[in-house]
Order: structure tokens, then C-alpha cells, then sequence
């Protein structure tokens, strides 16, 4: 995963390398697996270095090293490196590790240089999301051809175990909302399936890497002004999703969603996407108050939504491409209804 660049900006900054904890994501990134009580030694030039505890059974690519004491052997790692000044993740290093490695060498953040570093994908982790897209849709196609679920935790019970036959772990809790309870965005809780609009937000993680979708389907007999919001949302949002392209700012693609909602933009309360790789949420925001410009290789949802007495949000995972976008998520957005529970 894009080693030498990282290395490059490593020198750019002054730093003769960079470590990284088991826990962070970036070590996952790096590393593409997860290897417990381990540390991840990148230098700013020459091979990656693993230290791994003795208790663990590892494979790897990179240079690896049974450690005894993790910071004593650390310590003369960095020595024998001649690493003066270390890269670290402040925001996924505890008080207590940053305190001793404050001990043996000086450190500075990087959390910066690691973030634009994960922006852009790579065509390997490309394939990962949009297989993790493809598996997440057959959840979702499964649930509605045979829907005989009465309460909201059991679409959310069915969702864990078919990621589980699936060998794959969830991108997040599943969100599941009936009724009124679709017009909390975050909603958590288990209610009977009602009548009304039906929120499912779902994504698998496939070899670590995330899907996030949402559909919003309807349980029951539908009204023409029900109908009416559903289809305004789903016009804007194919419509915003015709804008993306590289260098189209990022504030300008919500400001036009906030603009053609009108009178109910007040029900829009959230920002219109999120990066998406080996963390649901990563960088670039699409907020209006990003400053950031769209680029090739990115990987972004958009998931435009009104929420009053009711709840409606359709989410799509998209690819920044030369020209434009590619959809990774197929599944369909016209509205399904689904017949009373």
C-alpha cells in the first residue's frame, strides 16, 4: 500500500521514520492484516519492519522481528537505524505509549500525512470495495424477496448472520428504522416493523475494506405525496452524483443538494457523504464546510435525506474516475414496497 510514497513525504517532513500500533488502522493499511501486540517500524528508506510479540503466529512481506520487551528492543531499533525523529498517529496512540516512546526518541504527528495517503485508492483496494459493495447487496436482496420480519432487530439479527456466512465482518451496526423511527438518522433501537417508510443502512467489510449503502424502502400502502418526497430525493441525489468529477469542490456538491431540497432543506441534517476505505468514515467529509476539491481514485457515498415525521436516504458508494464517477453500489433505487408485515 503505497510504501514508498509514504516513505517520500516521510523525507519531505524530516522524519527518519515512523511507527505505528496494532490498533490503528494505518497499521492494517500497511500491513494488510491484523497481527495483535504488535508494532509497525517504517523507516524513511529500506524495508518495513514488523515486531511481533512471541505469542503470535504471523506471515509477512516485511522484515520481522520477535521482540522480548517492545520498547527496549524498540529502542535499539531506532538506534541502530540512526531514527532521530519518529512519525506518529496522536489520534490512535494512547497516553501511556506516547510517554514511553517519548523516552528513547522525539516524535511528531503524522496523522496528517497518513489521511491524504488513504484519500486516493489504489486498484487493488478499489476491487476489495466494490466486492464488499456486491456482497452487502446480496444481504439486501435476500431481505427483501423474503421479507417476514417482524420486529426491526430481526432484519438486523438476519444481516449479522448472513455476513458471518459470508466470513465477513460489518462495516458498522446495522441501522434499521420503521415508521417514524426512519426520521432519527442514527436510530438504534427495536420496534415492530409499521407501516411507512423503511431505512436500511448496511455494509460488509471485505478483507478490510468497507461498503456503505442505504435503501429506503416502504411497508404498506403508499400515498401519492409520499411517493412525491421519495422521488425528489431520488432525483437529486442521481443528479448530484452526475456532478462528481476530479476537481469539482467538495462544499459545492451539498450546497447544490441544500439548494434543490428548498423549503425542505431545514429536514437535511447531516452532511451528504464521507470517504470510504478501510475505516466507514474517512476523508474527504462532502460538507460545505470542506475546503477540499474531488480527486481521481477517491472513493465517496452520497447519501442525500429528509427527515420529518418520516425518514427517507438513499446512499451510494462512488468512484472518482478520470472523467467523472462509477456507481460501485447496483442495487435498485427505485422504490420498492414491500406489502404490510
Amino acid at each position: 500500500m503505497k510504501i514508498k510514497k509514504f516513505q517520500k513525504r516521510l523525507v519531505e517532513n524530516k522524519l527518519d521514520g515512523a511507527l505505528l500500533f496494532f490498533k490503528d488502522p494505518n497499521f492494517f493499511y500497511f500491513v494488510q492484516q491484523k497481527v495483535d501486540n504488535s508494532l509497525l517500524l517504517i523507516p524513511s528508506k529500506g524495508e518495513l519492519i514488523l515486531l511481533v510479540s512471541k505469542l503470535e503466529n504471523v506471515e509477512t512481506f516485511m522484515k520481522k522481528i520477535i521482540y522480548e520487551d517492545p520498547y527496549k528492543d524498540l529502542k535499539k531499533l531506532l538506534s541502530d537505524l540512526k531514527i532521530r525523529m519518529l512519525g506518529i498517529n496522536e489520534s490512535n496512540i494512547t497516553v501511556r505509549q506516547k510517554k514511553k516512546l517519548s523516552r528513547i526518541v522525539k516524535t511528531r504527528d503524522i496523522e496528517s500525512i497518513l489521511t491524504n495517503l488513504r484519500k486516493i485508492k489504489t486498484k487493488e483496494e478499489i476491487l476489495k470495495i466494490r466486492k464488499a459493495c456486491s456482497l452487502t447487496e446480496k444481504i439486501m436482496k435476500k431481505i427483501v424477496k423474503n421479507f417476514n420480519f417482524r420486529y426491526e432487530e430481526d432484519v438486523r439479527k438476519f444481516i449479522k448472520i448472513e455476513a458471518l456466512k459470508n466470513s465477513c465482518e460489518l462495516s458498522f451496526s446495522p441501522i434499521v428504522a420503521s415508521g417514524k423511527n426512519a426520521s432519527l438518522p442514527h436510530y438504534a433501537g427495536n420496534k415492530k416493523i409499521k407501516k411507512g417508510f423503511f431505512v436500511i443502512d448496511v455494509g460488509l467489510k471485505y478483507k478490510g475494506y468497507c461498503a456503505d449503502i442505504t435503501r429506503t424502502f416502504y411497508i404498506g400502502n403508499l400515498s401519492e405525496e409520499e411517493l412525491k418526497h421519495y422521488n425528489e430525493v431520488l432525483k437529486i441525489q442521481k443528479n448530484i452524483i452526475k456532478k462528481i468529477k476530479p476537481g469539482v469542490k467538495v462544499k459545492e456538491l451539498e450546497e447544490y443538494v441544500r439548494k434543490e431540497l428548498g423549503s425542505k432543506e431545514k429536514h437535511f441534517i447531516h452532511s451528504l457523504g464521507h470517504g470510504l476505505g478501510i475505516k466507514v468514515h474517512e476523508a474527504p467529509t462532502i460538507s460545505v464546510k470542506s475546503n477540499e476539491k474531488l480527486e481521481k481514485g477517491m472513493i465517496i457515498t452520497i447519501e442525500p435525506g429528509i427527515y420529518h415525521d418520516f425518514g427517507i436516504r438513499i446512499e451510494d458508494d462512488v468512484l472518482v474516475t478520470s472523467k467523472g464517477s462509477r456507481l460501485l453500489t447496483k442495487f435498485p433505487k427505485e422504490l420498492i414496497i414491500i406489502p404490510k408485515v
